[in-house]
């Protein structure tokens, strides 16, 4: 009897909300840290470009693949 029971869900609202309102909270944790690292790595390669000039004295630490691009559309602008 117990297993029998089917009673239906009058205020389906109120689940729902808190379960989008979890959604929303995780998710932008997730976002605010993938923003963060990508912010911190912005503002390593500027630091980077702006102390060392590539030189055998003062080699640049970025990546060489990272490098390029930058370096490309500089001479554009």
């Amino acid at each position: 009897m117990a297993f029998n029971y089917h009673r239906e869900l009058q205020a389906w609202v109120v689940p729902l909300l808190l379960v989008g309102f979890f959604a929303y909270l995780m998710s932008h944790n997730f976002l605010s840290v993938f923003e963060v690292t990508a912010d911190a790595m912005l503002l390593c390669f500027a630091i980077d470009m702006e102390t060392n000039d590539g030189t055998a004295e003062k080699p640049y630490f970025v990546d060489q693949e990272l490098l390029v691009n930058p370096t490309d559309h500089s001479k554009d602008i």
